[in-house]
Parts: structure tokens; C-alpha cells; sequence
């Protein structure tokens, strides 16, 4: 299975998922490009404006070069399905069905993937849950409390177990902690808010307990118990001192994050101007305008590909189709070759494969893999 953890929800969040990971000093070429960024997530008056903002995965990837000759052979290669004028987009040539079997069996997805799956080549990404990104500092907090601190050990099993409460209803459960002034909780709100939190877990419990695991049920009790603590307590760690109202103040971290982490590599951007200007002053990074930039354009596919094909693994994983790739071997070969391309990338450095998901929502998406593409 690729690598699974968590990159950057906050300076302590990511210095704990790195822990251990070194430094990558080779000088490859990274390009990137970026899916479902929505640029920043705010309450409104108390509200949510766009579901899908906290629905929906936010992915910055792409390719990356690792040797010379490299780029000329790929340029060579992708003549056959690039556009003859314009600029290729995942649009153009994923198409535009909903059905990912069709998508997966599409000529030129085939011609796209055969074309990155070549030694010099490697694909990489970053993946963040945006309700899962807001709602971690409430855990972190908690395991902060007094009497609480050898429950680091199990932050993600207990940030898992919040995470299946609230993902039930997302938006819901987001409005209501606004009611409380999350992402900040005034010494005045914080019994409350716990209180909210103890509630909303005790209430999943008694109504999903058929459908958890015994190892599910245990870390939302101990959570459960951990906020009735933490009821008691004036302030919450991380709850406080936050920009007011924002559940995501921008995704720069992540373009900072892989700079730091290939110091010898040079890096390039999409054009994004909120993102440029935020970012430390470097020397191994640009943004480019993508429409001038193939291998930008490349790395356009591949976030759109991976973004279809995760929501695709997910549902799989509840349904359960056997038949889906039924007589259809071209589609099924596909998904073998992202799977493939995923798992050599991770192999070839951590940092190139790392997600701020839930464990629930990674170990879902890599069994669908597995079943479906034979582990």
C-alpha cells in the first residue's frame, strides 16, 4: 500500500506526519498542477456557502523528471492525443462522463497513461480532506488538555473517529461549531463546545453502532470522553488566535512544503497568483502559464485522473460492484497502470505520495484498489 499520512494542517501537524522523512536531494524537474481549489473556506454569516468545498478533495500533483532526455521522449510520445491547437486540459482527453469505467477505457487516457509510465518518469501528489484539514486542532487540542498527552500515540485513530461523525453531515456539523465561534473557542464558549462535541459523538454512537467496527466504537468513546474532560478546561490550545470565520485560510503550505522538501529539485507552478505571492522568496520554483508549459498541461490530466478515480475507489468500496469492469479489460489495465504509477512514486520517495485524509477514507480507497486490482 502507498504511503499513508499527513502532510499540513497546521505547523505541528505537519512537523508530526514528517517526522522521520528525509530531505530528497535529487535534482528532478516537478511539475504541478492543482483540482478542487477552491482557494479558501470561510464562513459566511455563519453558513457554508459551497458544500462541495468541504465535499470535495483538493489535489496538487503532477509529473516529475528524473533524468536527462527524459522530456523529449515524453513530448515525443504525447503527440499522438494532443490537441492540435489550444491547450490540453484533463477535460479534453479524460472527456466529460461521470461514468469513470468509460473515462478509464477511453483511447486517449490509455495513450496518456502509456506515456507517463516510463522509466525517467514519475508522477506525484498531495491530497487534502478540507472537512477533515478544519476539524483536526479540535483533537490536537484535546490530546493538549491536562492529563491527555500519552494519547498522541493514537491522534489518528482519534481524529478518524471525529472525522466519521462529522462527515455525515458536513456542512451541518461545521455550522454548528461556527455557532460556538469555531475555528476559535472563547474561554466562554469552550464548555459548550465540548459539550457539542461530547453530544454529536455520544448521538453517532447510539445511531451507527451497527455499522462500526469494535475499533471505531472504542476511539469515539475515548473522544467522547476526552471532550467531557476537556469541558472543564478554560481554553483549548489550538482553538484560539485563528484568522475569525476561516475553516481553510489558502493551500500555500503545500507549494511551500514541496520546495522545502526537494531543496535540489526545481519546481513548476501553475500560474496562481494568491499562491505566488504568499509563498518564501526561493530559487528552485516558478509559475508558469500553463498554456506555454506542456508538462504543466500533462500535470493537469493527471490531478483530474486521480480526482475521478478516488471519488471512484470510494464509492466502489460501499458498493461493491463485482461486474464493473466487466468486459471491459482496457479499463481495468488502466487502473492497474495508475495503481502501478502511485506505488512506484511512493517507493521512489514518501514525500511524492502524501494525503491529509482520514484513515477511514485511505484505507477505503487502497482496499478498492486492492480488490479490485488484485494487491
Amino acid at each position: 500500500m502507498a504511503a499513508l499520512h499527513e502532510n499540513a494542517a497546521g505547523l505541528s501537524e505537519m512537523v508530526t506526519a514528517l517526522a522521520g522523512v528525509e530531505i530528497c536531494k535529487e535534482p528532478w524537474r516537478i511539475y504541478y498542477d492543482e483540482t478542487e481549489n477552491c482557494r479558501s473556506i470561510a464562513y459566511r454569516n455563519g453558513a457554508i456557502a459551497d458544500a462541495r468545498t468541504v465535499e470535495r478533495t483538493f489535489i496538487l500533483g503532477g509529473i516529475a523528471i528524473l533524468g536527462e532526455g527524459a522530456e523529449n521522449e515524453l513530448s515525443a510520445r504525447i503527440e499522438s492525443f494532443a490537441p492540435r491547437s489550444g491547450e490540453m486540459k484533463a477535460r479534453t482527453v479524460l472527456g466529460g462522463s461521470d461514468d469513470f469505467a468509460r473515462v478509464l477505457r477511453r483511447r486517449e487516457t490509455t495513450r496518456f497513461l502509456e506515456s507517463i509510465d516510463q522509466p525517467g518518469i514519475a508522477v506525484h501528489y498531495h491530497s487534502q480532506d478540507n472537512l477533515y484539514y478544519a476539524i483536526v486542532d479540535i483533537v490536537d487540542s484535546m490530546i493538549a488538555g491536562s492529563g491527555n498527552g500519552h494519547m498522541f500515540a493514537l491522534h489518528r485513530e482519534l481524529k478518524n473517529a471525529l472525522y466519521l461523525c462529522a462527515r455525515i453531515d458536513p456542512v451541518g456539523f461545521l455550522e454548528n461549531l461556527a455557532a460556538f465561534g469555531f475555528p476559535n473557542a472563547p474561554p466562554g464558549e469552550v464548555r459548550p463546545f465540548c459539550e457539542f462535541i461530547e453530544n454529536s459523538l455520544l448521538d453517532f454512537l447510539e445511531t451507527r453502532s451497527e455499522s462500526l467496527s469494535f475499533e471505531d466504537r472504542f476511539f469515539i468513546e475515548t473522544l467522547r470522553q476526552m471532550a467531557r474532560a476537556s469541558s472543564r478546561s478554560e481554553s483549548l490550545a489550538l482553538l484560539k488566535d485563528n484568522p475569525p470565520d476561516t475553516l481553510v485560510e489558502g493551500f500555500s503550505d503545500h507549494y511551500q512544503q514541496v520546495c522545502l522538501f526537494f531543496p535540489k529539485a526545481f519546481h513548476c507552478f501553475d500560474d496562481e497568483t494568491h499562491v505566488s505571492m504568499d509563498i518564501v522568496d526561493g530559487d528552485n520554483y516558478d509559475f508558469v502559464d500553463s498554456e506555454s508549459n506542456l508538462f504543466v498541461q500533462l500535470s493537469d490530466v493527471w490531478v483530474g485522473l486521480l480526482s475521478r478515480c478516488f471519488r471512484f475507489l470510494g464509492k466502489w468500496a460501499d458498493d461493491r460492484n463485482p461486474d464493473v469492469f466487466a468486459h471491459n479489460p482496457i479499463a481495468l489495465e488502466n487502473l492497474k497502470t495508475i495503481r502501478r504509477l502511485i506505488d512506484r512514486a511512493a517507493d521512489l520517495h514518501p514525500a511524492l505520495v502524501s494525503s491529509l485524509e482520514a484513515d477511514c477514507v485511505l484505507r477505503k480507497r487502497f482496499e478498492a484498489f486492492d480488490a479490485l486490482c488484485g494487491s
